[in-house]
């Protein structure tokens, strides 16, 4: 359930939503340039990288705090993509477990399914009511307190406005949502399929 967000971490879909809120224009720069800083950026969550991505060929657009605060973002991201990696082989293997028992394969996968699906609905309104307090909260549970504010003239605000933060946040949901939906799906067909069989 985690692969759609985890696919948001793409330069194309950040590079769109960037153009979108005109983040070229609040530093001074062209999207090509935002593009390349940005795309390094997202390489380097995944590869413990530095961000001592520059704009203008010299020093880092970011400075030391917010090099950190990313440091610690890529932290969460890599936790994210090795339990996706971890819930993948858990299902692989309990699909080959209960290959003959497709009826309880399918109550087990749709249970899942609609508990995820539910509890992202529940963030995802919490999110599109609330964005400024169910923002500040994730990052109060996530990251060191004093560690990740940062005012209007910081270049990581300016990077990832946070217009862009609420339209990804909104993506996020859905797709979890989607992915639910298509497992509930799946479910009911190992259901219908295993009570056919007896």
């Amino acid at each position: 359930m985690l692969t759609g967000p985890l696919l948001l971490f793409n330069p194309w879909l950040v590079g769109a939503e960037q153009a979108r809120h005109g983040v070229a224009a609040s530093l001074g720069t062209d999207q090509a340039s935002v593009d390349r800083v940005t795309t390094a950026m997202l390489r380097d969550l995944f590869v413990d990288g530095g961000f001592a991505e520059s704009l203008d060929g010299e020093a880092p657009i970011l400075d030391p705090s917010e090099r950190s605060h990313m440091a610690d973002v890529g932290g969460l991201v890599r936790i994210l993509a090795a339990l996706e990696g971890v819930a993948i082989v858990v299902l692989l293997v309990s699909t080959w477990l209960l290959r003959n028992e497709r009826a309880r394969r399918g109550r087990l996968l749709l249970g899942a399914a609609l508990a995820v699906g539910a509890v992202a609905v529940v963030l995802g309104l919490f999110f599109a009511a609330a964005f400024d307090t169910a923002f500040a909260s994730f990052h109060a549970l996530f990251f060191r307190q004093g560690t990740w504010q940062f005012g209007p003239e910081s270049n990581l605000i300016r990077l990832f406005p946070q217009p862009f933060w609420f339209e990804t946040s909104l993506f996020a949901g859905i797709s979890i949502v989607l992915s639910a939906g298509l497992a509930a799906w799946l479910a009911r067909r190992a259901m219908r399929s295993g009570a056919a069989e007896h």
